[in-house]
Formats: C-alpha cells, structure tokens, sequence
C-alpha cells in the first residue's frame, strides 16, 4: 500500500478497525483465560499482562475522544497487573490481595466508563461493558476478604467474563456503526 493509500483511510476508520482488531484479542485472552485453570495459573499473569500491551497498541490507533482516558486507564490498568504478577514488579512493597482487589476494582469502574461514553447510543455494546465491568467489580471488593480461599477457576471466569464482554462490546460497537454508515450511504 502506497503511502498516498493511508492518508484516503479516515481517524474514524481507523479507530473502529482498531476496536474491531482489539476485541477479537481480548475474546481470545478469555478463551486462554477461562483455559488457565487447566494449564498454569501464570497464564492468568501473561494474559493480563497482553492484554495491556495491546491495550496500549488500542489507544495510540484509536483517536476516538470519547472514553479515551477511560480504554487509557484500563490498558494502563491490566498491564500493571499483568507485570505486577509476572515478574513480581512491586510485589514486596504492594500486597498481592490489596493490588489484585484495587486493580479488578478499577479495571471495571473504566470498562463501566468506557461504555457509558463512547458507546451511548448502541445500547447493546453498552450493556456489554457495563456487565463485564460488574463482575470485575464484584470480584475485586471479594477479592481481599477471601483471597486464600478463592478457587482458581473463579479468576479464570472472572478474566474470561472480563475479556469476552469488552471484546463483544467493542465488535458491537463496531458492528453497529458499520450499520449505519451503510444505511446513511443507502440513502
């Protein structure tokens, strides 16, 4: 593709290709995450840690303003985690049930916000991320007051919930703006 090709593709283009692109990714981090139980309990630790690495890739291709510092706060979020359970990043000083509590917490008050501003009017993808931004919640306000005692499937589910309903959401979102440019061009 020649350089005079790119510059024909909108910013708008781009950012749905980019949240369509980003949630076939996080769909499959929660088929890895819902996984994990069977395999490693590190997988949960890689796959946060992706997650936020290509979070990172999300937002600098997405110019979209609206739920920009929200999708930037919940990359930012889940790489944190990530590299706080992969290498141990701050693990002496930060205790593990706290950070992992915190961190499920916020990520799901910015899966929460992200939905309410860039997806107000599609309904559905809305109440994706809004759902998966719930059980993100839950898990983190449970998380501290029974962490010893939380089976491993449990984070699994979590993750996988977590994952599975940003991606939809952003597919959603995608598929719903799609709908309309075709029925606008229709016209």
């Amino acid at each position: 593709m020649a350089v005079s090709d790119t510059r024909k593709i909108s910013p708008t283009r781009l950012a749905r290709g980019a949240d369509r692109l980003y949630g076939e990714l996080l769909i499959v981090l929660a088929v890895f995450s819902a996984a994990a139980p069977l395999f490693v309990e590190a997988t949960l630790a890689w796959s946060l840690l992706l997650g936020g690495l290509a979070g990172l890739w999300w937002i600098a291709l997405d110019r979209t303003p609206r739920g920009m510092v929200a999708a930037a706060g919940w990359a930012f979020i889940t790489l944190g985690l990530g590299a706080h359970l992969t290498f141990h990043v701050g693990l002496g000083v930060l205790p593990l049930d706290v950070t992992l509590g915190l961190g499920f917490v916020l990520l799901g008050v910015a899966e929460v916000v992200l939905g309410a501003e860039r997806y107000r009017n599609r309904p559905l993808a809305r109440f994706a991320l809004s759902v998966g931004g719930a059980v993100a919640v839950a898990f983190g306000i449970a998380f501290p007051f029974v962490w010893s005692g939380i089976p491993s499937w449990l984070g699994s589910t979590t993750m996988a919930v977590m994952y599975a309903t940003f991606g939809i959401g952003l597919l959603i979102g995608d598929a719903s703006s799609l709908t309309r440019r075709r029925d606008a061009a229709a016209q």
